[in-house]
């Protein structure tokens, strides 16, 4: 039995010598364990990369050149649409004979916040010297804008001014002849009419000065069979309501506004427009 026993504590005592068998794949294990540590961070280094750079939350980037914040910008631009784009284009590229534009100015360029606010505050009339295109420039953008709103205005356009890009050439907007005089529109013989200067604010940036029709933007009304056809009481309902693009009637593809864009005019006011519009007829029919 002594003899058995100290087999048995040889054969345990050999084990321990040669110990556990070896694993046939420990060292591919310990490979890819390598180069999986070493790959990793250049994988995620190139996913990152591959995510485009987030961009800059609209008029970041211009307010900050100007030292606002981004909704002071937002709300120029909301406000120029309403009161201002009708007569200088929606990004203040213009409207030829009517609005000069106001994207890479030298006149916007030229003038301090306090001056520009005041040009819209008075708008400009077409007697102005300055006024070369012979459209009325309307106070407070024909929509009656606050004070605040104008400083919006102010802000948007130093914000659509681009460094380093040449101003706009305005041949395209001045319409004056060689004496320096403006052509005469139809109408403007009835300018002492009381439906005059109401018409030129809210109905003249489409329409034109003299009811004559503006190409791209509002039909002639001077020779008009829908106005010579209507009465005056559904004229003045039609101005108040306006006309939008889904109308099955409108033609030009373009809104019209309800009272041409001017929400404070009343329906008396209307209804001197209408007058006015009688008027031009009759001057454009020769009675």
């Amino acid at each position: 039995m002594n003899g058995h026993s100290r087999e048995n504590k040889g054969t345990q005592h050999g084990s321990k010598l040669l110990g556990k068998p070896t694993d046939p794949n420990k060292w591919q294990a310990l490979l890819a364990g390598t180069i999986f540590a070493i790959t990793l961070p250049l994988l995620i280094a190139i996913a990152i990369g591959t995510f485009e750079k987030p961009v800059p939350a609209r008029w970041s980037v211009e307010a900050a050149a100007l030292g606002l914040a981004p909704m002071d910008l937002a709300r120029g631009a909301t406000t120029y649409a309403m009161g201002c784009a009708v007569c200088h284009g929606s990004h203040g590229e213009g409207v030829v004979n009517i609005g000069k534009p106001l994207r890479n100015s030298a006149f916007v360029r030229g003038q301090s916040d306090p001056q520009l606010h005041d040009l819209i505050v008075r708008g400009r009339a077409p007697s102005d010297p300055l006024n070369t295109t012979g459209a009325l420039m309307p106070p407070r953008g024909a929509v009656g804008l606050s004070d605040a709103q104008v400083s919006d205005v102010v802000a948007y356009l130093r914000a659509i001014q681009e460094p380093g890009v040449p101003v706009v050439a305005m041949d395209a907007w001045d319409l004056r002849d060689e004496t320096g005089s403006l052509p005469v529109a139809t109408g403007v013989e009835l300018a002492d009419h009381r439906g005059y200067d109401l018409y030129m604010a809210s109905c003249a940036a489409c329409h034109g000065t003299g009811a004559q029709g503006l190409d791209g933007l509002g039909l002639p009304l001077s020779t008009s069979g829908f106005v010579r056809g209507a009465s005056d009481r559904d004229l003045v309902t039609f101005v108040k309501l306006g006309r939008p693009t889904w109308d099955e009637n409108n033609v030009t593809g373009l809104d019209m506004p309800p009272k041409g864009g001017n929400p404070s005019i009343t329906d008396e006011q209307l209804g001197q427009i209408v007058g006015y519009l009688r008027e031009v007829q009759k001057s454009a029919m020769g009675g």
